[in-house]
């Protein structure tokens, strides 16, 4: 038996829970024999009178010098076939597990094993202890690979039984019937199997579903799906719980890796954010773009219009409603919102990325239908009116008002408003009798031509 010293010295500053120990330790016979066969092969032994866990799996092993050096892993070569790439899972987890945890660790594989100890070195003058592998070569030749814990409680084994389910393999009780896959993604309904009480959540996207990045479970999810993507990678080396910005990266990334018919399963499936649109630059919690690229694909990627008239004929009532720049604009929205509630009143507002999918939008509706003002000047016989209706504002108004504007009629009666005021910001300084400032100028009342008549010039 030799000792070799892995120069991590105990007091190097990583803090992982246990969960994170244990998952350290599985992931690294997840990725010896893969997802596929791992329900199969993958064995997990608890024997309380001897407070042990035992690890195994039927394979040719490693060689166990892939264990000694931080970074040296042999899953690099395809950043989307395993669980781990960081190449120092083990050795941070035995550290964690024998310091922190007070475990005992030890590993058989091919003809050798190996038990984490701790030894002294000597720096400068100073004891330091440090992490270190008790190796014995030599023995004879299995191909199966043993982990053991030692020290182990019930209370870590109900722990590792949720670890254990926190890897992706299609036998995994938390996983239901498959709904799409591919090299690298995947999409299943969530079985009815509650999950268990250590399992992954996630900070903003709390749900019946699960997130699987990198074959591993990393947060939860508002629809009771199990939505992988195993390429993707996060930077986060302790891959804890998820923000929503991160999940919609995912997503996003996700569209690349499925086909047309599973873009348009989830664009169905995240009705909820249709009308989502951003409000900064840098919100990252706007489902807008996710949306936008699953409409993308959906209308785009197959050169099948087929799609789009199915999708149509599905939802019909949806409206386009883009968002508005410059007064002109929104006031434009303003208008064909309110024409929408008395027209419309059925439809369903979502974001402009749906044009691509052949809706049209709301200005356009509201245009066709003449929901808009269309203004003229007053005639001849309309003016005595309109002065009476300028001495009564005048009168109601005394002060407010320093120039009363010009007075348009409404030729439309489609239209959606009865009479509007079309104010401007004054930039200049401009102050009324009282010294107050006037911050707006009225540049035109319109009132609508059926308000002028003998029986209805009471309600103008």
């Amino acid at each position: 038996m030799k000792t070799i010293s892995l120069n991590i010295l105990l007091t190097y500053p990583v803090k992982w829970k246990r969960q994170q120990v244990l998952r350290d330790f599985v992931q690294n016979f997840y990725d010896d024999i893969g997802f596929r066969d791992f329900n199969e092969k993958f064995n997990k032994k608890y024997m309380p009178e001897e407070e042990k866990a035992v690890l195994s799996i039927a394979s040719k092993g490693f060689d166990y010098e892939w264990l000694l050096h931080i970074g040296a892993s042999t899953k690099q070569g395809d950043p989307g076939k395993y669980a781990g790439y960081f190449g120092e899972g083990f050795k941070m987890a035995a550290l964690c597990a024998l310091r922190d945890h007070h475990w005992t660790v030890t590993m058989r594989s091919r003809c050798w094993s190996i038990e984490v100890c701790v030894i002294e070195t000597e720096i400068s003058g100073t004891t330091l202890k440090q992490l270190a592998y008790n190796v014995e070569e030599g023995l004879p030749y299995k191909e199966e690979t043993v982990l053991e814990i030692g020290n182990f409680s019930s209370i870590n084994d109900s722990l590792l039984d949720a670890v254990i389910l926190g890897f992706f393999y299609p036998e995994n009780p938390l996983i239901g019937s498959l709904i799409y896959e591919s090299k690298y993604a995947a999409i299943y309904e969530r079985s009815k199997a509650l999950k268990p009480e250590y399992y992954p959540t996630s900070f903003e996207t709390t749900g019946d579903g699960i997130i699987f990045i990198g074959y591993q479970a990393r947060g939860e999810f508002v629809k009771p799906l199990v939505i992988c993507n195993h390429r993707f990678k996060t930077p986060d080396r302790e891959r804890n719980d998820l923000y929503l910005g991160t999940v919609l990266d995912m997503l996003i990334d996700l569209v690349d890796l499925i086909d047309v018919k599973a873009s348009c399963y989830l664009l169905e499936q995240f009705q909820k954010y249709w009308y989502d649109y951003p409000e900064s630059r840098r919100d990252v919690k706007s489902w807008y773009s996710l949306i936008r690229k699953l409409i993308r694909k959906t209308a785009y990627f197959d050169n099948n219009p087929a799609i789009k008239t199915e999708f149509r004929k599905r939802y019909p009532d949806l409206v386009v409603c883009e968002q508005p720049a410059g007064t002109h604009a929104r006031n434009q929205k303003t208008q064909a919102l309110a024409w929408r509630k008395i027209y419309l009143p059925d439809s369903r507002l979502v974001q402009d990325s749906f044009s691509m999918l052949g809706y049209k939008t709301l200005i356009d509706l509201c245009k066709e239908a003449g929901g808009f003002n269309v203004t003229r000047k007053p005639a001849l016989n309309e003016l005595p009116l309109l002065d009476i209706l300028q001495c009564a504002a005048k009168e109601i108004l005394n002060g407010f008002i320093i120039d009363f504007p010009p007075c348009r009629i409404i030729e439309n009666d489609s239209s959606v408003y009865r009479g509007t005021a079309i104010i401007t910001k004054n930039k200049s300084l401009i102050y009324n009798k009282q010294g107050m400032r006037v911050r707006y100028t009225l540049a035109y009342v319109d009132i609508k031509r059926s308000l002028l008549g003998r029986d209805t010039f009471s309600v103008a």
